[in-house]
């Protein structure tokens, strides 16, 4: 029967077909209305007479009857169904979607940009990576249901990949939810399916959760970009690599939870409600540990639900201890260890070693990558060492995998990492086990009787023991970390490692090491100590096998002989070290196998006289010549002059300074780390013939800083063969070179400076010309060029060839140029040829300042150098200054127009020959920008451009200064800013100069003075028709329209020949001025009062005035001035610390200034005399 076909289909989770269903339908509505028909004939039978019987009525019933059986005949025909039904769809992802997910703060910014991703059709892969538990599925499943609400795709799938992906279980997840069915057999054939599949949907959206390396879609079955541009893919892994070699477009970091996000977290799956504080204040602590990884703290919330306080508190010390599994009710198969371990078993075995490593180290310590890498260097885990570089390199690769896979994270300095502390816990967890054989112990002191036979490193750098003297049996010890800068000194004896006999690597910080300790180490390779002090280090000379030497911040009396018998030494840390004497003569070369020497020589103390200082030294340093395998030197020493004939060894890194004290930074915002991962030359106060010493180095300098030297050229090519020089440098800053008159001396075609982006040159006074065409042509990563102070500097691209490029059609171009800065250089006419100005297309800052012959910025007076009347945009210019240019004409020569619709500072300052042309682009610039300008000065016939735009409003203006106007009468009209709806709080303006505009009269009108609520320094200077600074329809405002709301941000107010102004600020105005620093005001002649009454009215009641933060008053020239306040007013002044008053050019003053005893200012206002 097809009921009970359907009734074993439905049982089996299938789907009624829609026609057997419609077909099951009509048959029981006719069985129901045969059963109404009998029913109806039945009553017929009882309520007839025989006598006299209904034929009609029954002729209706038989009608009925035979109708009701021709349709049950032809539903019975219709009743032979080969199919009844079929499988019925798996339902979405979202059935397993938690109703209750929580978007946390540090959560919004992923998810918005993940959202932004799949919204941009550019994006065809968005990765999102970050530490296991750290709750990247749980937001892609959110992402899932929000994309699935907003209609952003047809169909969105989601399938899980894992670190052994297993094909066909996922060609089956994305099947399922495609309502597809896989008859194939064959993994191809089913992919071809699949992607059939998603190619007829227009817009498709495919998640795949825990990515572990590169996955081979195609062989999934998903299409590739260019085959579908309407399939997306979003994946999560542990790893920033993967994303990488996944080609993801997008990658999105999901970070830790915040302390506050991590609290509420807990206390909902605890089951907090209650606010007890003690138990409060345990969870606070245990938050704390999980340091915001979400896993973990929902591990430990569930493992706590509904505990006493005792219980929080045992837990609490258990993970304090490393020990999360120990917390009765944690999963041991679904918990933060097991899935970090997970990460850990993916990685190889010295990525795996150097992880283990990283956790010796305490709990949010910044990791020193050199440290760690010269602990690596003293074991055997690396394989063999061929040259110490490539152990720097492996571990340098070895960390960015670690980062990449957010088991390590980045620190703030670039040369450290850090370690989660939930990640250090598993990795001491991990090498805690038996199957493990790198073991490790951290203890934070020594107990009696602990057995530390199977251990491999030990860290007792938390320990803060005074004393360390127990003897310590230690068979296997391979590494052993004792102590850190921050817990002080202690004393360490020779017992401590009595039965340390394999002991390969020792650290050291802030111990007493005593002499007889060096004894015991003959297996030591690496000896790392840092703040110690020694008496005698003698016994360092028996160290056979000693490769790596860090005395970093020892203290000693001197560094003795034995020292040159260490033949397997590589590496030599003297840096900072404090000894009283030099290092003797002969020891450097006899380090035969040394490859880095690390050395700090103006350290070195008691040194005769500075003749025998440099005596001394020139003998180390031509020891240095003598170390054929040395290359990486960081050397810091004070010396008037090099060795005769010395030449600094071919280095691979350095970073060598000769008189430059320890840390001077080349540029701005460099930051040089101490041990150098680049090559760094500062040279200063150096003879002239020395920089000859550095000419093998200048073919791969890449940061060089020269000042305050007496050499005539930087480099000499002249004869013989030369490698080319500077290819490599980075920076170059030439500061105080008298005698310099040329970069090269000689043919500069072994000169090139491609990838220089930052040069700078001061008072290098005799230099004419600065680079060569053909030099200047290799400038193609330059982007910051600063010129000051060189007075002879005519020309900075010389003339010479520069028509042999034009003619060739070559032309200079500087692509990358970004900032131009070029103060007092006073012979130069323009700064480039007008070929460049079309090749500057990034250029965002131009400063000229103090330029006294400058006419263009960019032209040349030769033929074929001419702008041929093409406008030039420079569309990311936000910055032009010019300033003090009493020549200047236009930025180009020519007919050329300028356009800079990026700008957003603007100051033309003493430039009267400014060409009309200048001002007809300063004027369609203005125009278009509006409401970008945030920084605005001119002067003269300029200020009636920027008056018209003011009157049209320039609502983002922060900045304001106007100069010499002299037909300005109305500074702010409030139709110009407010009439457009715009309201008070739009107004941006912190910052407004107005100097020498002799008919200004009005500046504030009420509206504008109430508008500019975030004004901070005012200067008015040489206004003579100013009387008043707020004011209102040509009329004093009336005091009880005053609020106190006007400049409540203001802290400086500067007044200076304003002769018509009898007061700065109506007095209703003080209770607002909360911020007010500095007051002064200079030569007005009718100036009566700083903050005056001007309604008639005397003030019959006592008012007080407190302006808290005022701290400088400063009048002069003021024959008028009576008093600060007026009359029945009383101003306090806690924080007045200088007043300047001179009482001969004040002589009307009457006011009381008055100090009591808390030190506070007092203020009363007297009538006039």
């Amino acid at each position: 029967m097809v009921q009970e076909r359907v009734e074993r289909a439905r049982m089996n989770t299938e789907v009624t077909e829609k026609n057997v269903q419609e077909w099951l339908t009509n048959v029981n509505q006719v069985v129901a209305d045969m059963h109404t028909l009998e029913t109806k004939i039945e009553e017929k039978k009882k309520s007839c007479n025989d006598q006299f019987p209904n034929w009609i009525g029954k002729y209706k019933l038989s009608k009925e009857a035979t109708q009701m059986t021709m349709t049950m005949r032809k539903l019975h025909l219709e009743g032979n169904f080969t199919q009844v039904a079929h499988r019925a769809p798996t339902p979405g992802i979202e059935i397993f979607l938690s109703s209750d997910f929580e978007m946390f703060e540090s959560r919004k910014l992923a998810f918005q940009q993940i959202m932004e991703a799949l919204c941009d059709n550019s994006s065809y892969r968005i990765g999102v990576y970050g530490m296991g538990g750290v709750g990247k599925t749980t937001l892609v499943k959110e992402v899932f249901k929000k994309a699935k609400e907003s209609n952003l795709f047809n169909d969105i799938v989601m399938a899980t990949v894992s670190l052994t992906p297993d094909i066909g279980r996922i060609q089956g997840e994305i099947a399922d939810q495609l309502n597809l069915k896989l008859d194939e057999e064959s993994s191809s054939a089913r992919a071809n399916r699949i992607c059939l599949r998603i190619k007829s949907v227009e817009k498709i959206l495919i998640i795949l959760d825990d990515v572990w390396k590169d996955v081979e879609l195609e062989v999934i079955g998903i299409p590739y970009r260019d085959d579908h541009k309407g399939c997306k893919i979003l994946l999560t892994t542990r790893s920033d690599h993967v994303c990488n070699l996944m080609d993801c477009g997008r990658k999105i970091p999901l970070n830790f939870l915040s302390e506050k996000e991590s609290l509420g977290l807990i206390k909902k799956f605890a089951c907090i409600v209650d606010d007890y504080p003690p138990l409060n204040d345990v969870v606070l602590k245990v938050v704390k540990e999980c340091k915001g990884l979400p896993i973990a703290i929902v591990t430990v919330g569930k493992a706590l639900a509904r505990k006493p306080l005792n219980e929080w508190k045992v837990a609490l010390k258990q993970l304090k201890e490393s020990r999360l599994t120990d917390i009765e009710g944690v999963d041991e198969e679904k918990n933060v260890y097991v899935c970090l371990k997970w990460s850990y078993n993916r990685l190889k075995r010295k990525t795996r070693f150097c992880f283990l490593l990283c956790s010796l180290f305490p709990e949010d310590y910044d990791i020193s990558i050199e440290e760690l890498t010269r602990y690596v260097m003293g074991l055997d885990e690396f394989g063999t060492i061929n040259c110490l570089e490539e152990v720097r390199n492996e571990v340098r690769v070895t960390i960015n995998k670690l980062i990449d896979s957010c088991l390590l994270l980045e620190s703030k300095q670039e040369t450290h990492v850090k370690m989660h502390d939930m990640a250090r816990d598993v990795a001491l967890w991990i090498a805690s086990g038996g199957d493990n054989e790198f073991k490790l112990r951290v203890c934070t002191r020594l107990e009696k009787n602990e057995n530390f036979d199977s251990m491999t490193a030990i860290s007792l750098m938390t320990s803060n023991s005074e004393k360390l003297t127990s003897k310590l049996s230690c068979p296997r010890l391979k590494i052993l970390l004792l102590g850190q800068k921050e817990l002080g000194l202690s004393e360490v004896s020779e017992t401590l490692f009595a039965e340390m006999n394999v002991l390969e690597v020792l650290s050291l910080q802030q111990k007493v090491l005593l002499p007889e300790s060096f004894d015991l180490f003959t297996n030591l390779r690496s000896l790392y100590l840092s703040g110690c002090i020694f008496t005698n280090i003698y016994s360092l000379g028996k160290l056979k096998r000693l490769e790596i030497l860090s005395l970093y911040h020892c203290r000693m009396d001197a560094l003795p002989n034995e020292l040159g018998e260490l033949q397997n030494l590589r590496l030599l840390d003297l840096m900072r070290c404090d000894q009283q004497k030099p290092i003797p003569p002969g020891v450097l070369q006899r380090l035969s196998l040394l490859e880095q020497l690390y050395i700090v020589k103006d350290n070195f103390k008691d040194w005769d006289d500075e003749e025998r200082r440099a005596e001394r030294f020139n003998v180390n340093l031509s020891e240095l010549s003598s170390l054929s395998h040395l290359i990486v030197l960081s050397l810091h020493l004070s010396m008037k002059r090099l060795p005769e004939g010395f030449v600094f060894p071919d280095l691979q890194r350095y970073d060598i300074s000769i008189n430059s004290f320890y840390g001077y930074h080349i540029f701005t915002g460099l930051q040089i780390p101490e041990y150098p991962n680049s090559r760094i030359l500062r040279i200063i106060k150096l003879g002239a013939s020395s920089p000859n010493a550095f000419k093998l180095l200048f073919s791969n300098v890449e940061f060089l800083l020269i000042d305050s030297c007496g050499m005539e050229y930087l480099v000499d090519i002249t004869g013989g063969n030369h490698a080319v020089m500077f290819s490599n440098l980075v920076k170059l800053s030439l500061q105080n070179l008298s005698r310099l008159r040329t970069i090269c001396q000689g043919p500069d075609h072994q000169l090139t400076f491609s990838n220089l982006t930052v040069l700078e040159l001061n008072y290098c006074r005799l230099l004419t010309k600065l680079l060569s065409p053909v030099v200047a042509q290799s400038l193609g990563k330059l982007e910051d060029l600063k010129l000051s102070n060189c007075n002879a500097l005519k020309q900075i691209i010389s003339k010479e060839d520069r028509m042999l490029l034009h003619s060739q059609n070559q032309h200079i171009s500087l692509p990358k140029l970004r900032f131009l800065e070029i103060v007092g250089c006073n012979q130069l006419e323009y700064i480039f040829p007008i070929t460049v100005a079309q090749s500057v297309p990034l250029l965002e800052k131009l400063i000229m300042r103090k330029l006294p012959k400058l006419k263009q910025v960019f032209g040349h007076e030769d033929e074929g150098e001419v702008g041929d009347g093409n406008d030039i945009i420079l569309s990311q210019l936000r910055w032009l200054i010019l300033e003090d240019l009493p020549d200047f004409g236009s930025l180009y020569r020519g007919t050329c127009s300028s356009m800079w619709p990026s700008l957003e500072a603007l100051k033309v300052v003493n430039c009267p020959e400014m060409k009309s042309s200048f001002a007809a682009d300063l004027e369609a610039n203005m125009r278009a920008l509006g409401k970008k300008l945030k920084v605005l000065h001119v002067e003269s016939r300029l200020c009636d451009i920027v008056l018209l735009l003011l009157t049209q409003g320039l609502l983002n203006l922060e900045d304001l200064g106007i100069n010499n106007c002299e037909e300005l009468e109305e500074m702010f009209k409030p139709e110009g800013f407010l009439s457009q709806g715009n309201h008070q709080e739009q107004l941006l303006l912190s910052r407004l100069t107005v100097s020498r505009c002799k008919r200004l009269r009005k500046l504030f009108t009420l509206t504008i003075a109430q508008s500019l609520q975030k004004l901070t320094f005012l200067n008015i200077d040489r206004c003579d028709e100013l009387e008043h600074l707020i004011t209102q329809d040509d009329q004093i405002l009336p005091q009880a329209h005053l609020q106190h709301t006007c400049f409540p941000q203001l802290v400086e107010v500067s007044v200076n020949e304003c002769n018509k102004m009898t007061c700065l600020f109506p007095v209703t105005v003080a209770d607002g001025l909360l911020r007010l620093r500095r007051v002064e005001i200079k030569g007005a002649s009718q100036f009566e009062e700083v903050f005056a009454q001007k309604d008639g009215r005397d003030g019959q009641i006592r008012k007080d005035v407190i302006l808290p933060k005022l701290k400088y008053l400063r009048f002069t020239q003021l024959p008028c001035l009576v008093n600060l306040c007026p009359r029945n007013y009383h101003f306090t002044l806690p924080s007045l610390d200088r007043l300047e008053l001179d009482v001969l050019t004040c002589p009307d003053i009457t006011g009381r200034f008055t100090r009591t005893l808390d030190d506070v200012v007092h203020v009363n206002g007297e009538s006039s005399r």
